[in-house]
């Protein structure tokens, strides 16, 4: 990327050092800068320093449980002052609220957000929060490359260069998984519905979604994988309807996932869906991934005409 996104982590300390330690975690996974203070120090420790660092700051999330903070010189917490400073500055922001009954301690801070019509999204706890943030990173971006584009600070076809270049490697990592699958059954002739060569494959992507969710800009990506997905999980009873067979064990180191294990299968007495059933997913799953191709491919020959 020609710019490191610089995402400043707006929070009381104390109720927040796990979360802190996490959100930053994954946006330097992402290729963005968390921009956070270890220390518990407060805007008027040093006002110069922390101003700039607010102003540096490409995004602000806003983190806001029960504590207000302590108030600084001119009468307010930090966290509120850095959303003064954010507002003033017209920094893009995104403010999470978790408050538990009959605390209001930050209600001080919820009115200046009210009054200033910025929408907020609650959450019940860290584990939520951190879902939440990781499923917005498209918007972010988007909002991080807006406001570059609108301070002139970034040329309208770098954004976009930028943006479909980072979505294509994405996507590419997904589709060698894909291919490889391909290969072993064609050049080792492991079956589709008697192996588990399906699954052993795939659910490696599913879980990825899962844990971590997809970070992509172009939204239609992730709809066209989470087709894929979904179509897969319809493939779920395979490893009820058959049975691994003994000895069938092998080892096959492929690109991205490395080692995968695959074993052949043996069909049972009653199984929920007969062959045609399982291969008709399979053969639905690649109608699907054929439209992810098409759209990347079509994808880089637009980056390839953006001088």
């Amino acid at each position: 990327m020609i710019f490191r996104p610089r995402i400043f982590i707006s929070s009381t300390l104390s109720e927040n050092l796990n979360i802190r330690s996490e959100i930053e975690a994954f946006f330097s996974s992402v290729g963005a800068e968390a921009m956070l203070y270890e220390k518990n120090l407060t805007p008027s420790s040093n006002t110069m320093t922390y101003r700039k660092d607010i102003l540096d700051a490409d995004f602000i999330i806003f983190i806001i449980k029960n504590q207000y903070g302590n108030r600084t010189e001119i009468g307010i917490s930090g966290t509120h002052e850095e959303l003064q400073l954010a507002l003033e500055a017209n920094i893009p922001k995104h403010v999470y609220i978790k408050l538990e009954d009959g605390e209001r301690d930050a209600q001080e801070l919820i009115e200046e957000i009210d009054n200033n019509q910025i929408s907020y999204y609650y959450f019940k706890d860290d584990e939520s929060l951190l879902k939440r943030i990781k499923e917005t990173t498209f918007t972010i971006a988007k909002e991080i490359m807006l406001k570059k584009v609108e301070d002139a600070q970034l040329p309208k076809n770098s954004v976009e260069k930028i943006s479909f270049k980072y979505d294509y490697y994405k996507a590419v990592e997904i589709m060698k998984i894909v291919e490889s699958m391909k290969r072993v059954n064609n050049s080792l002739g492991v079956d589709w519905i008697d192996s588990t060569l399906f699954d052993s494959f795939i659910e490696p992507i599913k879980m990825y979604r899962d844990d971590e969710g997809w970070v992509f800009i172009d939204k239609k990506i992730e709809d066209i994988l989470n087709e894929m997905l979904i179509t897969y999980e319809q493939f779920s009873s395979h490893c009820c309807d058959y049975t691994s067979v003994p000895n069938s064990h092998k080892t096959i180191k492929v690109a991205i996932l490395g080692e995968v294990n695959i074993s052949n299968c043996s069909v049972c007495y009653s199984p929920k869906l007969c062959r045609d059933e399982y291969m008709k997913i399979i053969f639905e799953f690649f109608e699907k991934y054929n439209q992810l191709r098409e759209y990347i491919r079509k994808m880089r020959v637009f980056v390839d005409t953006i001088i």
